[in-house]
């Protein structure tokens, strides 16, 4: 179950975009100023791949489910325990530096963090 919150949080997540206003500037002057910090701020921060551990890993209990059948007798399934080992993957450790150096360069041209819009498809 909570896989399928995070799951559904990070669609509706994926379906926002920042907003980020400055006085009598539009929509589209705000996605060209993000545009242009964002290659500004990779430019001074590349990524930087690092192989890691993103989850740890963890014992998953045995488990034993019995049900009545229609004739009366009862009927169980057995899971014996297992290991689910860590996970590992590619993380890069200047995504935060380089949202910093974005955000940044939004702020020293007058720009002023407004939360979360809906995405617009067309």
């Amino acid at each position: 179950m909570p896989a399928r919150c995070l799951a559904l949080l990070l669609l509706l997540l994926a379906g926002c975009a920042e907003r980020w206003e400055r006085p009598g500037a539009t929509e589209a002057e705000s996605d060209a100023a993000q545009a242009q910090c964002t290659a500004l701020a990779t430019r001074q921060v590349p990524p930087a791949m690092v192989w890691t551990q993103v989850a740890a890993g963890y014992w998953v209990p045995p488990e034993r489910r019995c049900r009545t059948g229609r004739d009366g007798t009862r009927e169980c399934d057995y899971r014996p325990g297992r290991y689910v080992p860590a996970r590992f993957d590619w993380v890069d450790v200047n995504a935060q530096p380089r949202r910093e150096a974005r955000n940044a360069c939004l702020v020293e041209n007058g720009w002023t963090y407004e939360g979360l819009r809906p995405l617009r498809l067309n």
